[in-house]
């Protein structure tokens, strides 16, 4: 028996259970692929204000920040005036 054949021998009851659950494991499939990406830009963020963190005072005065910018910019806070 093949896979159509057996969703034809389930009844109405299984049938709405198996579409249900279909729809749900699309729905986490989804929402995991979201959190992955969050966390995927959370740790870039990351990754780039500790560089930042590791430049010196010349450097940093070179790309126009000072060290006082590093926690602004690290909330996402932070604004050029």
């Amino acid at each position: 028996m093949n896979l159509s054949e057996e969703a034809r021998a389930l009844s109405k009851g299984q049938q709405e259970t198996v579409r249900e659950a279909g729809v749900w494991l699309s729905w986490l499939r989804a929402r995991l692929g979201h959190l992955d990406a969050a966390w995927t830009a959370r740790r870039k963020r990351a990754r780039e204000v500790r560089d930042l963190y590791l430049f010196t005072e010349r450097e940093l005065w070179d790309v126009g920040l000072s060290r006082s910018d590093l926690p602004a910019i690290a909330d996402g806070t932070y604004r050029r005036d």
